[in-house]
């Protein structure tokens, strides 16, 4: 997907909170907006190519998976949202090895 990789710094989704919109940011902070047919390939796309992540709570409970693209990998924009929204202090992405805490 041209689209995202060449007009986006970000671009990730919560697989079930928040609707499972789209949150992004572009080059320029321009306002884009997607087809339904553009979300769904944006989000096959963030999956296959991006990193898979989870954000949770002090207590490691209440989990929130979501998938990221962005470049230079994944970065704190999904924890920003949660801990605003829901107090989640921690977010985990997926290694080769397994789950590393950001």
């Amino acid at each position: 997907m041209q689209k995202v990789m060449k007009d986006f710094e970000y671009i990730y989704f919560f697989k079930e909170a928040f609707d499972s919109k789209l949150y992004f940011k572009t080059w320029n902070d321009e306002k884009v907006e997607f087809t339904k047919e553009e979300v769904k390939e944006a989000k096959q796309f963030i999956r296959d190519e991006g990193t898979s992540f989870y954000t949770v709570d002090d207590d490691d409970l209440d989990k929130t998976e979501g998938h990221y693209y962005g470049v230079g990998g994944i970065d704190f924009p999904p924890l920003d949202k949660m801990q605003g929204d829901s107090g989640h202090t921690k977010l985990y992405y997926k290694t080769i090895s397994g789950w590393d805490q950001l």
